[in-house]
């Protein structure tokens, strides 16, 4: 169930209806708070408000607050749009679930409908002295909300839509993606590829990807089944009724209420989630650089401010990493497909290397982030920024006119090898004087 509720959650923070629908739920719950003590408190108040001018105030701020709300939802899309075209059309999720806009979008919506049900309420019942001072004060509340909320706008809407925000929050999701669960292959055995020979292979009921993992549900059944299960998938991977996602064994163990259970433990969305899928989170920050360098935009400052960016979010990668090779196993009757280096570096620096081959200043610095990636000196990440080096360099080699660039960078790719056959001959950095 906790599961479950995490995913319930996630979905739901995503969402860019759900905070103005609390909102409003919000506003009428205190104009009925404010009929249901009008009808129960009998004193005198200081402050008297008739009726009519309580409705023009509302009326007022209920026009006002329409108006604000439209402009607001415009600004959102447009932001959104804005994002789609100078990144990745899936970072507008980032826009639509942005916190800030969210909550004074519900400031505006709350503070509309509060205004018209007061309005209805005052028409259609007797609120009284005391029922129309609390409509009031409630309408003060929100009016202070609303300010706080526009103050709060009017600096993010500036800032919603740039590029250079979204690459950040890009950023901040994939270093928030990695953690030890995550690159621990989610606390269970790293599958080796190898299916053992007494197993029943588990076939999706869907298409689509792979979202969640119910690892704690998994691991229950193994144990109350005496079974192993091998999960030849991950957050990320494509689910298709024809691949097996999980083997089951021994087989024998493999009853139809166990292949149910594993097939719902195996989360299934219709697009990918960046809450644990690294890899989806550099992709994304890929192609904001591959647009850049279309010969539509023909921005190389950009693609080479994301390579910047990947090496921090790839450098933390390594050291969680390292950090969690000696973390115990938390379900040891699993088994999950790894995530490899040479996947993240792929995913990462592929696309650069083919379609900026051309840009000398892109082709250098894909060779110096390379480089500070072998620096790390962590084995798996050393021999894949090696490979990614050799490949960049052929895609570089006949894309570039003058012979003096060429020769340039096959001086950085030369460092590159070198300096990754030394720390793969002498494991210890200490060793070697850079």
């Amino acid at each position: 169930m906790g599961f479950r509720l995490k995913r319930l959650q996630a979905q739901l923070e995503r969402e860019l209806w759900l905070r103005p629908a609390l909102a409003s739920l919000f506003a009428i719950a205190m104009a009925l708070l404010a009929y249901w003590l009008g009808g129960r408190y009998e004193g005198k108040i200081a402050l008297k408000i008739d009726e009519e001018s309580l409705v023009a105030l509302l009326s007022i701020f209920a026009s006002s607050m329409l108006s604000v709300a439209t402009f607001t939802v415009s600004a959102i899309v447009a932001a959104a749009s804005t994002v789609s075209t100078s990144t990745t059309y899936r970072a507008s999720q980032y826009v639509l679930s942005d916190k800030k806009a969210q909550l004074v979008l519900s400031a505006f919506i709350a503070a509309f409908i509060y205004s018209i049900f007061s309005i209805l309420a005052l028409k259609a019942f007797e609120y009284g002295a005391v029922g129309r001072f609390i409509l009031f004060l409630g309408l003060l509340l929100i009016v202070g909300f609303v300010l706080i909320a526009f103050i709060n706008w009017v600096d993010h809407a500036m800032q919603l839509g740039r590029q250079e925000t979204i690459l950040t929050k890009l950023t901040e999701v994939a270093l928030a993606s990695i953690n030890p669960e995550t690159v621990h292959h989610w606390g269970a055995h790293a599958w080796d590829g190898r299916v053992p020979p007494d197993s029943c292979a588990v076939y999706p009921q869907t298409y689509g990807y792979v979202v969640g993992l119910d690892m704690s549900r998994l691991q229950a059944k193994a144990e109350e089944m005496q079974a192993t299960i091998i999960l030849a998938t991950r957050p990320g991977e494509v689910s298709e009724v024809t691949a097996a996602i999980a083997y089951i064994s021994p087989a024998s163990t493999a009853t139809d209420e166990f292949i149910t259970t594993v097939c719902t433990a195996v989360a299934i969305g219709q697009r990918r989630e960046a809450t644990d899928d690294l890899r989806f989170n550099l992709i994304n920050l890929t192609e904001t650089a591959d647009r850049a360098l279309s010969s539509a935009v023909n921005d190389p400052g950009t693609a080479i401010n994301v390579l910047h960016l990947q090496l921090k979010v790839l450098a933390h990668w390594a050291e969680v990493s390292q950090q969690s090779q000696t973390a115990e196993l938390s379900y040891q009757r699993l088994s999950v497909l790894p995530m490899t280096a040479e996947e993240l570096v792929t995913d990462s620096f592929s696309p650069i290397a083919r379609d900026g081959a051309g840009f000398i200043e892109v082709g250098i610095r894909l060779q110096k982030v390379l480089l500070a990636l072998v620096r790390l000196n962590y084995p798996p990440l050393t021999q894949a920024a090696q490979h990614m080096s050799a490949v960049a360099l052929e895609l570089a080699e006949p894309a570039l006119v003058a012979q003096i660039q060429r020769e340039r960078l096959r001086g950085l790719a030369k460092q590159v090898q070198d300096l990754a056959d030394q720390l793969q001959s002498f494991p210890s950095i200490d060793q070697i004087a850079l």
